[in-house]
This record gives structure tokens, sequence and C-alpha cells, in this order.
């Protein structure tokens, strides 16, 4: 999880995605990028020693701040073998909807706190559940 440097125009969003589906085709990479409003959450799921390398140079790109591990581990399967990286900008209505809850404060989704059970994990979830329904 991330915080935008500064806010990316949808050309900007394009040329990166380009950019980054490229890169991780060629990697063995997939995963997903949300963008709610100016943060990034991010999954991405490899190979263990691609995935270390690609999160050192994501960690040193100035286009976000603020970065945060929110879970680590191995799978068995990627669960986004199909996608290089896909790519959803949620609005704050969808946060809502996912979370089941219409008083949500999006601010309180971005505190940092310790990972385990870190509200943008379950934003994060219960987005990509909502994709396979």
């Amino acid at each position: 999880m991330s915080f935008q440097t500064q806010m990316m125009t949808q050309k900007d969003v394009e040329d990166f995605l380009l950019y980054i589906r490229e890169k991780n085709s060629r990697l063995g990479i997939t995963g997903i990028l949300l963008l709610i409003q100016g943060k990034f959450i991010q999954y991405i799921e490899g190979p263990s020693t691609k995935i270390d390398k690609l999160y050192k140079t994501i960690e040193k790109d100035k286009r976000h701040k603020d970065m945060m591990l929110l879970d680590t581990g191995s799978i068995n399967e990627q669960q986004f073998k199909d996608w290089s990286m896909a790519y959803h900008e949620v609005s704050e209505k969808q946060v809502k909807d996912i979370m089941k809850d219409k008083s949500l404060d999006l601010k309180k989704i971005f505190i940092p706190k310790e990972k385990d059970n870190h509200p943008a994990l379950e934003v994060l979830y219960n987005f990509v559940n909502t994709l396979t329904k």
C-alpha cells in the first residue's frame, strides 16, 4: 500500500500500466493494482526471488511514498495467472459497497497499522472476490 506523490493523469496511468504489464510478463509476475483516491493497493505474485527484486524496485519508485508491506507468504498457484497486472480505479462508493458499510470513513482504511488484518487488505480481498462472482 502506498500514497501517490502527485496525482497521475489517465495517460500517466495507461503508460505506467503498459510498462509494468510488459515487465511483469517477462518476469512471470502477476497481480492487481487498485487506485483509491490517490492511494495504491497492490497485490503481486510470482517466483519469490523475482518478487523480492521487484519489491525493492517498487520501494525506490518516486511516484509514491509511505509504502507499507501488508502481507507476504507462499501460494500454491497464482491467483491472477492471466493478468500481468490487472488494474481498477475504485470509487469511494464501491469501497463502501464492497465493505458493506455505507458510513465507512475511507481515511481509516489507509492509516498505518499492524499489517495483520489491515483494512486495506480487507478492501483488496473483498474487491477480488467481487471479480470472481
